[in-house]
């Protein structure tokens, strides 16, 4: 049950895009939270390619854009810190968009968690490390844009 619970979630945001509230709610953020980070590299190489299909024609009206624009504009994703795949869908979505999950513990992941923490942002560059620690959730919640205080 935990490793397939999120296939309805990420159904669930696809909708998102299918019914244009994405566009429609051009100024909102969305967080993606607790249902992992993997998936995202495929889901817009998948979603890219469709919109520009014959099947996608069909919702221009609704969503005039390409979905992976929509999600560069919107999106900010908290990842767990042990999945390996964040290393080639960071660069593919940017590491502006990404922070490090830190609800430990979580009794679907190995105890190294804590030790796992610094291995995604150590392999970040390091003027990203920061951001991905911390600066990007400030960024999604508006804190930094707004001059708030973090």
């Amino acid at each position: 049950m935990t490793v397939t619970s999120t296939d309805a979630v990420r159904h669930a945001f696809t909708s998102l895009f299918q019914y244009a509230v994405i566009e429609k709610s051009a100024n909102r953020r969305f967080v993606i939270l607790e249902f992992g980070a993997g998936w995202i590299r495929y889901w817009l190489d998948r979603m890219d390619p469709v919109d520009a299909s014959h099947q996608g024609v069909a919702l221009r009206p609704l969503l005039p854009g390409k979905p992976s624009v929509y999600f560069r504009r919107q999106r900010w994703i908290s990842a767990d810190p042990d999945k390996k795949a964040l290393a080639g869908v960071i660069p593919a979505v940017g590491a502006d968009r990404f922070s490090r999950a830190s609800d430990f513990p979580h009794p679907d992941h190995p105890s190294e968690y804590i030790t796992e923490l610094e291995r995604p942002a150590a392999a970040l560059p390091e003027g990203m490390r920061a951001d991905f620690v911390g600066g990007n959730v400030l960024r999604a919640s508006g804190e930094k844009e707004s001059g708030g205080k973090g």
